[in-house]
Parts: structure tokens; sequence; C-alpha cells
């Protein structure tokens, strides 16, 4: 039996057709949301507590608008400002390296990657030569260099994705950094 569809309906049967084979399909979000994984934020919040590196703008937050207008609708707007290398952050490769990629050039798919705990150093919030020394060489390398990174969570040595999410400065040498660990979570065996 031949059925003569319209082409607008022909269209609306193909993408509901298309909608119930990817919404019965396995699809990230049901691997991320079904309650198997967890979400470790190791990122430092970012206020007047904030470190910087010398000679940087701290953060400053400024308060705008906050308030209900007459039809009862609430509407906030703040400002902020700092510089790029303070708090948990980036350093672009071109921070130390004058062919290297600006943050805004990174590609997405270099920040979404294996959570691997043994590249991290941790020193505490002290600045050190050091820091600075192992970020000139991972940036000379062509490599990101991620400081100030919230390390008090237990995170699985290995089997996690790290999330890195900078601001998206177009000619940044760093950038303020949302970083996150999406881990499996740690089950107790049933039985012994």
């Amino acid at each position: 039996m031949s059925v003569n569809m319209s082409l607008p309906l022909q269209l609306v049967v193909a993408f509901l057709t298309c909608f119930v084979i990817v919404s019965h399909s396995s699809s990230l979000n049901k691997v991320l949301f079904d309650g198997d994984y967890e979400f470790i934020d190791l990122t430092y919040p970012f206020d007047a507590e904030t470190i910087y590196w010398p000679n940087t703008r701290s953060f400053e937050f400024t308060k705008k608008d906050e308030g209900y207008y007459e039809d009862g609708s609430w509407y906030a707007a703040n400002e902020f400002a700092a510089g790029e290398h303070g708090g948990t952050h980036i350093d672009a490769p071109y921070h130390f390296d004058a062919q290297g990629k600006q943050v805004g050039d990174i590609p997405l798919e270099k920040l979404i990657v294996p959570y691997d705990s043994s590249m991290l150093i941790q020193i505490g919030t002290q600045k050190s030569f050091f820091i600075e020394l192992t970020s000139y060489y991972v940036c000379k390398a062509g490599l990101y260099n991620l400081e100030n990174v919230k390390l008090d969570s237990d995170v699985p040595e290995y089997g996690c994705t790290a999330f890195v999410m900078p601001m998206k400065i177009r000619k940044g040498t760093g950038a303020p950094v949302r970083l996150a660990a999406v881990c499996p979570k740690r089950k107790l065996p049933d039985r012994f």
C-alpha cells in the first residue's frame, strides 16, 4: 500500500522516526546521567580570597543590579574584572611561546581529556619558581598548563575524564577555568 504524504508531513514523520531511534539508543547523556558517574569539581571559587601571581589584577566583583520589577519578575546582573593568571586557571602555550596557541585557539577536543592524577603536582597555595619553571616547559612543548587546581577531593587515579573549560578569551595567554573530573562511582562489592 502506498501512502501519498505531502513534503512537510514527510519531514515530520522522518523527524519523529529519528527522534524515537535516538531516544532509545545509548547516548552520552544516558551514560553520564544514569547515576553511575560522579562529577568532582576541581575549581576554587573566584572571590576576594583568590590567589593571583604578583603584578596581576586581583578578582574584583561589583554588584550592579538586583531586584524585582513592577511586574514581579526578578533580575540580577553583576560585573567582574580579573587578571588571566589567578585562581584555578589555564596557561595557554602562548604564555611562554610566541608561536604557541592562545586560549581562544585551543581546540575543544584538547580540553576534554582522560584524567591522570599522576600528572598533577600538589605544591599547595605557595607560588614558587618550580611551578613557573614547570609551566614554562609545558607551554614550550605546545601543551597547556593548569594551575591552582583544587585537589582536596578523592579522585580515582584512573577511569575519569577531565573537562577543562576555560573562559574563551580569543587572544588570552591564560584564563579562569572550571575544571571537573567525571568518574565512575566507586561501588562496594556485594560479596567478599
